[in-house]
């Protein structure tokens, strides 16, 4: 990607960004928060998606897949502040269950990953 494209990338997140949170604004209370996070964490996981455009290495990858696990988990996680009684800790519970497990199979995808090659030599026959 160029320097253009690149910073018309970013205008755009950051663009979507604040149409989000002025959405949010006219929120109260619980939905309002879980709104915020979710756009916080939308822009957390298109900026690693864009760096992993710009760069392409499974590490980069990686990086996308936890953003979105991170992502996922802070929105439920505020979905739970919601609930009242025993719910709360079941629902804690679960969503951080669910975030291990993404973050497991984010890892198992990393260690997956082919080996990067480089272009610059012959591969021997």
């Amino acid at each position: 990607m160029s320097d253009e494209e690149i910073r018309a990338e970013t205008d755009r997140m950051g663009a979507q960004y604040h149409t989000a949170m002025a959405h949010c604004q006219r929120l109260q209370g619980h939905p309002k928060d879980i709104c915020e996070a979710d756009a916080k964490g939308q822009l957390r996981v298109a900026r690693a998606e864009r760096d992993a455009k710009l760069l392409g290495d499974a590490d980069h990858h990686y990086q996308v897949r936890v953003a979105r696990a991170d992502a996922d988990y802070r929105v439920a996680n505020e979905r739970c502040n919601d609930m009242r009684g025993d719910a709360v800790m079941v629902c804690k519970k679960d969503a951080q269950a669910a975030h291990s497990k993404a973050l497991q199979d984010a890892h198992v995808k990393r260690v997956e990953a082919p080996p990067a090659t480089s272009t610059d030599e012959k591969m021997p026959r």
